[in-house]
């Protein structure tokens, strides 16, 4: 049972000091350095996030009969802010829990890592020489920059590129580190991404010019650069949190530091006609997971906020079902266009997608199987 119950520390007065002298607890003499051990329990390895306030380190100590009376603080290396922290639980006589203070410690610069102390009354102190390190996280370029897109989207202008992505999954994404941090994907360095709570795959590293940066790398490459990953599938668009675990360290970005929104896009399953002449205007009904939106209206001219494209054309919506699972379109003119076939293309196949239209670019849903048409030479 813990003897504190809040992280805060209860002063130990001179009469109280005085008392447990007298009550026949250790006498040890004023200022002294105390002999015993000090052992990170937590984190595993001893690394934390510098400039992070809130992270608990859990201590072991041996030689030494910890309690709330004795402890009156811990120095976390040698930075003010975090000397004589108050902010510590005594959790039984050999093990307490410690956290960084507001403001977080700054990064370790000492290759045998900073000391820790804990502070007991009288002055006295039992020290841990080196093993604890302040690791700078993982940090994003400013939001207003757009530190998360869809990888699609990089090369259009920054209005255009697109951070709403699609609770399927599968997309790749693109991510530039902060100015002052650089994604390293040595292995030692442990480069790993969460995304809505669920790992995410095909790391990659890029340099600033958009140069894959092998795992083989013998330096730390330039600050300012990417990362690319593929979203896991079946997230939520209640969950578009991003977690970068780099150097034994983590970093958890929200929202509101990313940019990112999850929409969850139907999909085209099948179509009633599968193939038409590339100018016949053919009708066709599309099977799909239920629309969100079933106002015919809403999918048709220049104030959309959904559309089904064949290719990058849009289609024009003549009927929804009630239950919103089935669509009748007709079909865009594909031929001899670049959203289309292509620029002198006259045939071909195009898949079918539904896509949201509220952003400043279309976020496409996914693309299956069955949701292909066949154009067909006139």
């Amino acid at each position: 049972m813990p003897q504190q119950r809040s992280w805060r520390k209860r002063a130990l007065t001179a009469g109280a000091a005085a008392a447990l002298i007298v009550g026949g607890l250790p006498q040890v003499a004023y200022g002294a350095t105390l002999t015993g051990t000090i052992a990170i329990t937590t984190p595993v390895g001893g690394k934390l996030a510098a400039d992070t306030a809130k992270q608990v380190l859990v201590l072991t100590v041996t030689g030494q009969t910890l309690s709330e009376a004795l402890v009156t603080g811990v120095n976390l290396g040698t930075d003010p802010n975090c000397q004589n922290i108050p902010t510590y639980i005594v959790t039984s006589a050999t093990t307490l829990a410690v956290k960084t203070p507001t403001g977080g410690c700054p990064a370790t610069t000492v290759a045998a890592g900073d000391n820790i102390d804990i502070l007991f009354a009288g002055s006295n102190t039992l020290s841990k020489t080196g093993g604890l390190n302040f690791i700078t996280p993982p940090t994003l370029a400013a939001l207003s920059d757009k530190p998360v897109i869809n990888d699609n989207s990089s090369l259009l202008g920054s209005t255009a590129q697109v951070q709403r992505l699609l609770t399927a999954g599968g997309q790749t994404v693109r991510v530039k580190a902060g100015a002052n941090y650089a994604f390293d994907p040595r292995s030692a360095q442990g480069l790993a991404v969460t995304f809505g709570g669920k790992a995410a795959t095909e790391i990659k590293v890029y340099d600033t010019t958009g140069t894959l940066i092998p795992a083989t790398t013998s330096s730390t490459p330039a600050n300012g650069n990417y990362m690319t990953f593929k979203t896991p599938v079946g997230l939520s668009t209640t969950d578009a949190s991003m977690t970068i675990s780099q150097g034994g360290v983590s970093k958890t970005f929200s929202t509101s530091d990313t940019g990112i929104s999850l929409v969850a896009l139907p999909t085209v399953t099948s179509l009633t006609v599968s193939s038409g002449r590339t100018k016949a205007a053919t009708s066709t009904v599309l099977t799909t997971s239920t629309l969100p939106d079933k106002t015919v209206a809403d999918y048709n001219g220049g104030s959309a906020t959904w559309g089904v494209f064949f290719c990058k054309k849009q289609a024009t919506v003549t009927a929804i079902n009630p239950t919103g699972t089935a669509v009748t379109v007709t079909t865009p003119d594909v031929s001899d266009d670049a959203d289309g076939l292509g620029t002198g293309v006259f045939a071909g196949t195009c898949p079918v997608t539904i896509a949201d239209l509220s952003g400043a670019q279309p976020v496409m849903g996914p693309i299956t199987a069955g949701g292909y048409f066949n154009f067909l030479n006139e």
